[in-house]
């Protein structure tokens, strides 16, 4: 891919993320579905349905965050040549450790029917993860896409 100019780049990742972003929220929905339901009287059927589902958008958001939107902050933090991707190097080692977790959680779900108590005591796991891996990523679009929005102004 040829590289961009500064400002391209920049714009490039302002969409890439207010789509993941959205992306986000759709995932933290499928996660309180499956939360709330354990809560009341989820059937097994709905139980596994809604599994499913999250597995799919956990993989969906984790591959959308490896495989285009830290490459494209990585791109952008180049263009600027100001030392933001030293932020990344700080980060993404934590970030990955969070993917591992993440894809032990889809594949043990994907595979097989879920058992209300396990899938409580792993859910309850998961959204740990998931909140330490948001911050995370939060840090890193601060570090190195926010940090070149008052460039563009």
């Amino acid at each position: 891919m040829p590289h961009r100019d500064p400002q391209q780049q920049f714009n490039a990742v302002e969409e890439l993320l207010t789509r993941w972003l959205k992306e986000r929220r759709e995932l933290l929905g499928k996660y309180t579905e499956i939360a709330v339901g354990m809560d009341g009287m989820l059937d097994q059927e709905a139980l596994d349905l809604r599994q499913r589902a999250l597995c799919q958008q956990l993989v969906d958001y984790v591959s959308s965050g490896h495989f285009e939107v830290y490459l494209e902050l990585f791109e952008e933090a180049e263009s600027f040549a100001d030392g933001s991707n030293a932020v990344a190097a700080k980060l993404m080692p934590a970030i990955v450790d969070t993917t591992d977790i993440i894809m032990a959680y889809e594949e043990k779900y994907t595979s097989q029917d879920s058992d209300k108590a396990k899938v409580k005591r792993d859910l309850s796991s998961l959204g740990e993860v998931l909140e330490s891996r948001f911050l995370l990523e939060d840090r890193l679009i601060a570090g190195l896409h926010n940090s070149h929005r008052r460039q563009q102004s």
